[in-house]
Parts: structure tokens; C-alpha cells; sequence
């Protein structure tokens, strides 16, 4: 099989890639991957939550609209459109995006599912082994996702009653009549807070400690989504490392805050156990901290709370959930060329077309997606580039130039932005 691509993993950025090259060109790709179905962090999703993307942030919409992989065509293949347009969701439930994912995974012939990619070299053409198989092909495509991130004050404490909230549904503790802490601020430990007080009254934890470094909602207004668009990305790509890191900090909370739907959905909680079924579960937020330390405490684990550089008190739980995120990590199967990819911090360094840099030919590329936030900005995880990215690196794999209909430039001066990043970041954040 002459193959010009290899994607390795069918998540959400090399499947849109996948359903963009099947629909140009039908052939000369394949993307392999472990699972035998599409699951995206199959341990943490709460199958009532909404992300915080459109309906038209799918896998091709805003590439291509006429695409036959479309949410909406999903949604109509699948007699439900009508259904859908009448419940008016506010955004996407996460089950049924990670339905429709497994639609289009199962439905494009270029994706091998069950796959699992053991070891890559390089001898004038990548080469692929996995368990079945040995594959060559002219380019690489890499979409392997992030791997839990774990702060170092609990390495060396994790197992089942410590544990990052991707292995929730693979550990499923036993948590009633139990103290459980819940450390992380963001969506998901708000999320993995309502799924905890929404459990039967006689499957609910005795008490709930949530630790949060921050409880403020999504930064979320049009002139901050302009972060989110493609030439917004490669402005960000412009800058420098000292402008961009200044931009990553300062909109942090426009990709790590808390929708406003779930405080809401908190707060109510919050009410309905002060007030209509107190007692019944203990609910304490610890805003604004870090945990500093972690020890065994008998079954459980005791947690030293500091604010800045003071402690400020301890808690001990029998259950500790991590809702710390996800990082960048190497792949094992990198190894044999790990030495020939040039790195910055923890991401790959990438080109325009998001090809690493390396040793290697010209002519013979290894992509990444959804691996250079510290490059690309605080969009590169989102699901708003995801179309726009995979078509950028297929326009790089057939030598074209970017056929994409261009965009307008957006409201933000160009001219702040790259004289004066600082300033741009007070007025943006201000919403002017």
C-alpha cells in the first residue's frame, strides 16, 4: 500500500483531517487507532454536560459546510434534527458530540480502529509498526491527545482513593458516607462537584471539600473569541516567545474558567443542600488555593491548603479527585527519532503548517495537532481551529497554498497587537 499519509489516533483533530482527505481525495491515508470506536476521555465525561463550542465547531462545518460529515448531516442521518432545533441547547451535549464523533469515526473507511501503533523509525519513509502490521508512508500525522496531569505534590500517592478525574469511570469508588475532595478549578471540577451532589441521597458522599485555585466563569465576549480564529492564530504564531507567554497568562480564563450555566448549576446546588435537604451532604468550597502538600492519612490522604505563601489550614479526605488537566507528553512510539524532533519547553516546535522541525528530508513531515498551545495560543486545543488546522496541514500534504476562503482580520488593531501586546491584552479584556 503506497500511503503519502499516517495519522496515528482518530480523536476529534486527525478525524476531521481523515473526513477532509476521504471526501478530496478518498485515498493514500490511513489513520490508525487503539480503540475500536471513538471515546475521548472516556473516564470523566458527565454525559449532562454541555461543551462550550457551537454547532457549527464540528468536525468540517467551517471548512466546508456541504461536507458529509457536518454535526447537522449527523444529526439528520440520524432522525433527530427537528428534535434538536425544538430542546434549543444553548451549546452541545457532550454525550451526543461524542456520538456523533463515533458516527463519522465508524463511517470513514480511511480510519482503522483497533490498532494500536507500538514503535516509528525513519529509513527514507516513516515507519509505522504496530501490533498487526508494519506501514510505511511519505508523512506523519500524530493526534495522541494529552496525558493526565498530575502536580508534583501527588506523585507517589495515586491508586483507587487518589486519583485524576480521567479515571473516574475506570475506578468508580465507592464514595457515600465518605469525605471526598475535589482538587482543580475549572470545568471539569465543577462538573465532577455536580455529579458528586447529584448522586441518590443514599449513594452521596458524607461531605464534599472542593479546592479551586479560582471560581470565575469562561472570559467569554466577542472581542475575546477573536482569539479563537484562524488569523488570530498565526498573528499569535508572529509574536514573541515573551509576548506570547504574555497573552497565555493573560487570557488564561478565556479556555480554563467555568461556563456561567454551571456556577449557576453550583450555586443551586449549593442552595438545595443549605436549605431543601440539609444534612444531608456537607459541601465546603476552598477558594483561591493551592494544595501544598500531600501525605497518607490512615485509608485516606491529609492535604496542606496554602493561600500565596501561607498555609492556611488542612484537610483530610478519604477520596482525593484530581480535576488538574491534561499536559503535553512524547509518545513512547517516538523514541527511535525522539533525538531528531527539535523541542520547545514541552511542546514539539512546529512550522506554519504545523510540521515539526526536524533533521530529517524536507519532503517527509511528521504533523502534530492539538499539541502547541505555547505556539499557536490558547485556540490550538479548541474545537473552533480543529477544521481549520486539518485542512491547513492537507493543503501542506498535497504541496497547494491554503484554499480556504480568507477571513476578515478581525476588530482587534494588527498593529497593537504586534507593536504592543500588552496594551491590546488591557483593552480586549476591558471589551472595547
Amino acid at each position: 500500500m503506497d500511503l503519502f499519509c499516517i495519522g496515528i489516533g482518530a480523536g476529534p483533530s486527525n478525524l476531521s483531517l481523515a473526513c477532509q482527505i476521504q471526501e478530496e481525495i478518498a485515498q493514500g491515508a490511513l489513520f490508525l487507532d487503539r480503540q475500536v470506536d471513538f471515546r475521548g476521555h472516556p473516564g470523566s465525561a458527565f454525559d449532562c454536560a454541555e461543551l462550550q463550542v457551537g454547532h457549527f465547531q464540528d468536525l468540517v462545518t467551517l471548512v466546508n459546510p456541504r461536507s458529509a460529515y457536518t454535526f447537522v448531516n449527523y444529526l439528520h442521518e440520524n432522525g433527530r434534527l427537528y428534535h434538536f432545533l425544538n430542546a434549543q441547547f444553548h451549546g452541545v451535549l457532550r454525550a451526543e458530540f461524542a456520538q456523533y464523533l463515533n458516527w463519522a469515526f465508524q463511517k470513514n473507511p480511511l480510519v482503522r480502529g483497533g490498532e494500536a501503533v507500538r514503535e516509528i523509525r525513519f529509513d527514507g519513509e516513516f515507519r509505522v509498526r504496530t501490533d498487526n502490521a508494519v506501514l510505511d508512508a511519505r508523512n506523519l500525522v500524530i493526534d495522541i491527545g494529552k496525558q493526565a496531569q498530575i502536580p508534583p505534590q501527588f506523585h507517589g500517592w495515586t491508586g483507587p482513593n487518589l486519583f485524576h478525574s480521567s479515571e473516574l469511570a475506570h475506578i468508580n469508588p465507592e464514595v457515600q458516607k465518605k469525605h471526598v475532595c475535589v482538587v482543580g478549578g475549572g470545568q471539569s471540577g465543577a462538573e465532577l462537584l455536580l455529579h458528586l451532589v447529584g448522586r441518590p441521597k443514599e449513594r452521596r458522599p458524607a461531605a464534599i471539600t472542593w479546592v479551586l485555585t479560582r471560581e470565575m466563569p469562561f472570559d467569554d465576549h466577542p472581542f475575546t473569541n477573536e482569539l479563537f480564529t484562524p488569523c488570530f492564530s498565526d498573528r499569535f504564531a508572529a509574536m514573541s516567545e515573551v509576548h506570547r507567554q504574555l497573552f497565555l497568562r493573560r487570557f488564561a480564563l478565556a479556555s480554563d474558567g467555568i461556563s456561567e450555566s454551571t456556577l449557576r448549576a453550583v450555586y443551586q446546588a449549593l442552595y438545595h443542600h443549605a436549605f431543601l435537604e440539609p444534612h444531608q451532604c456537607d459541601i465546603t468550597l476552598r477558594p483561591s488555593c493551592n494544595v501544598s502538600r500531600c501525605i497518607n492519612a490512615g485509608a485516606g490522604h491529609r492535604l496542606t491548603l496554602q493561600r500565596g505563601m501561607d498555609n492556611i489550614g488542612e484537610v483530610t479526605a478519604d477520596i482525593v479527585i484530581l480535576a488538574t488537566g491534561y499536559e503535553n507528553a512524547l509518545p513512547d512510539f517516538l523514541e527511535p527519532i525522539a533525538d531528531r524532533l527539535e523541542q520547545i519547553g514541552n511542546e514539539l516546535a512546529t512550522g506554519e503548517d504545523f510540521s515539526v522541525c526536524w533533521d530529517g528530508p524536507r519532503d517527509r513531515r511528521l504533523f502534530v495537532q492539538n499539541a502547541c498551545l505555547g505556539q499557536r495560543g490558547l485556540a490550538d486545543p479548541n474545537f473552533g481551529l480543529l477544521a481549520w488546522r486539518a485542512r491547513r496541514i492537507l493543503d501542506s500534504l498535497l504541496g497547494r497554498a491554503p484554499c480556504t476562503n480568507p477571513e476578515h482580520l478581525g476588530f482587534i488593531s494588527r498593529t497593537l497587537i504586534e507593536r504592543r501586546p500588552d496594551l491590546v491584552a488591557e483593552e480586549m479584556g476591558s471589551g472595547i
